[in-house]
């Protein structure tokens, strides 16, 4: 069956019979020549046979070459097949008898079969079920004279079994090559029709273009002039420059610019830039294009004949001439009022982030001024809320949830975390004595107090602010991770991140700073609390990124310990109170219920 285009069947019949006429030739010719060559291998491995072997191959391989001539003389190639498998055939009842002659079931000489099989298929182009029928034909003149000539042995029938499993896997793997071939022949038969026509098309085609062209070659000349107008006048610096960076053309406006004269020839454009710029714009620019890419948005400075520099940004493109490089151009604008904008613009955005930060520290003052915490208090915390969450930042559990905005956010929200003691009364937030159950609890609704009070901000503003985070903070700061803390008890990771971070960071200056009743604690012996709170104050991946990062920690400390130490603890004669004070008194606005 055809499997080619119904309307290229004819030419396909007219190639393929050409093909078999050809391959029918070359078929014949070699059997023709390997029959009496193999006479070598029966000299070696059948002595005693060697010489009948050698009439019937002389007589095999004649016959082929007598076929050989009848398909010679046929010119119209009317019977190609018929030739190619009479050769086929011959060459298979050659061997046939030999396999009888030196053993039938258990002869070796099987494999020469396997030789014709797979020589006829590789040289003669044969559908899957010319192939198969083929095959089974030649299965047959191989089994049938074994079963009527030889006697018949266990052993041997078992040599036969092994021999056709061989030569019944080659026939199946010939099959299906030669369907694999047969696909392939009709595919490129198709492909190259289809070319065909289409080359004709192109034919046709082409005469149309060729009218097109000269169409356009006439509206291209009437429009030349407009477009030298537009080159002419066109806002920004328009040049060509060459593979040896020389300037071949630019506009007026590119000479106005740098206050050369339009007169000016061989100009090396690398002596255009600033001195600075020159390994930029050679490195960044001009090799690339050179390797074929093009580059947009390259901004360096151009120095005018005066001595001015201009902020200018660059788009090039590559020229190519047959396939060959040989220039560049390039659109040059002028930016330096954009970049002059843009640095006043930053400036002006640093600004408002410097005022904001220092409103926040300011507020946050507030609360600090009225408690008992040691100077630099917010200074020190929010700097160790840093260092812990860029730790925690470089673990893969938190790359997605801690990045450098959630860092600065925490930054400058950690200070507002006791806002909320701004609305607790001097008199129980200054009390030296021991605080009365309801003293306590005042005191612990500044947690609520702050949170409500950010909470209200943060309300008014629009979008997502830093705000959000501080109210989590101000809320939840003082709960602890096994639910012993305040003011609602949460536990575990119902507490913020945010608010777990910082609870740490409290603790840690609380213990290392000095209050009016206490002394600083060693920063060793700081590290050994926090390390023995971890799962019951702190979180334990919360007290891991500390214990990576504790030096810092001290480093930070000790940056603010002349402030710290400007704080004189209660005078010798007070040490019994302090002591007292220490051991009887628990005071919930510090962490670990150390005051």
């Amino acid at each position: 069956m055809i499997d080619t285009l119904p309307e290229y069947n004819e030419v396909y019949q007219q190639e393929f019979g050409d093909q078999l006429h050809y391959r029918a030739h070359v078929v014949l010719l070699t059997f023709a020549i390997l029959l009496p060559l193999f006479s070598i291998l029966d000299y070696v491995t059948v002595r005693d046979h060697s010489r009948q072997f050698l009439i019937w191959r002389i007589s095999a391989s004649l016959f082929c070459l007598f076929v050989l001539f009848l398909n010679l003389r046929d010119k119209k190639h009317r019977h190609p097949f018929l030739f190619g498998v009479t050769a086929y055939l011959v060459s298979a009842l050659t061997i046939s008898p030999m396999i009888v002659q030196t053993g039938g079931y258990s002869s070796f000489y099987y494999v020469g079969l396997i030789l014709v099989l797979v020589t006829f298929t590789a040289i003669f182009p044969l559908t899957m079920i010319q192939t198969a029928v083929l095959g089974g034909i030649l299965f047959a003149i191989y089994a049938v004279p074994i079963f009527l000539s030889n006697t018949f042995t266990l052993n041997g029938f078992h040599d036969f079994l092994a021999n056709s499993f061989f030569f019944v896997t080659f026939i199946i793997i010939i099959v299906v090559q030669s369907r694999a071939d047969h696909k392939a022949r009709t595919t490129e038969f198709n492909l190259r029709m289809k070319e065909r026509e289409i080359g004709k098309k192109l034919t046709f085609y082409a005469g149309k273009l060729e009218d097109e062209v000269r169409k356009k070659t006439k509206d291209l000349k009437e429009s030349e002039s407009r477009y030298r107008d537009l080159y002419e006048n066109i806002i920004d610096d328009v040049i060509l420059v060459d593979r040896d960076n020389r300037v071949l053309l630019a506009n007026p406006r590119f000479y106005h610019s740098l206050g050369l004269s339009d007169t000016d020839h061989d100009i090396d454009f690398l002596k255009l830039p600033h001195p600075e710029d020159i390994p930029a714009v050679q490195n960044g620019m001009l090799d690339k294009l050179r390797q074929g890419e093009n580059v947009t948005g390259f901004q360096f400075r151009l120095q005018a004949k005066d001595g001015k520099a201009l902020e200018v940004e660059c788009n090039a493109t590559t020229i190519r001439k047959e396939g060959v490089l040989v220039g560049f151009q390039m659109l040059i604008r002028d930016i330096s009022t954009r970049i002059k904008l843009e640095r006043e613009l930053l400036q002006s955005l640093k600004t408002v982030q410097e005022t904001r930060t220092a409103t926040i520290l300011g507020l946050a003052k507030l609360s600090e001024y009225r408690d008992v915490h040691s100077e630099k208090h917010l200074e020190r915390v929010r700097e160790y809320c840093q260092i812990i969450a860029g730790e925690l930042a470089s673990r893969r559990e938190y790359q997605q949830s801690i990045d450098e905005q959630y860092i600065e956010d925490l930054y400058n929200s950690s200070i507002l975390h006791d806002i909320g003691k701004v609305t607790i009364s001097d008199e129980i937030l200054l009390k030296q004595d021991m605080l009365t159950p309801q003293e306590i609890e005042t005191i612990r609704q500044h947690t609520t107090y702050g949170g409500n009070i950010l909470k209200a901000v943060d309300d008014q503003t629009e979008g997502q602010s830093f705000l959000s985070m501080a109210k989590a903070i101000a809320y939840f700061h003082h709960e602890k991770w096994n639910g012993s803390g305040y003011p609602y008890g949460l536990r575990e990771e119902e507490i913020p991140l945010a608010a777990r971070i910082f609870a740490l960071a409290d603790a840690y200056d609380a213990l290392t700073t000095m209050r009016k009743y206490r002394p600083a604690r060693p920063h060793e012996e700081a590290v050994k609390v926090i390390e023995r709170e971890k799962g019951a104050h702190f979180a334990p991946d919360i007290v891991d990124a500390f214990m990576a990062r504790h030096v810092s920690f001290n480093e930070i400390r000790q940056e603010y310990a002349t402030e710290a130490e400007d704080m004189t603890p209660y005078p010798k004669s007070d040490c019994c109170q302090a002591r007292r004070m220490l051991t009887d008194k628990f005071r919930p606005d510090y962490p670990l219920g150390v005051p």
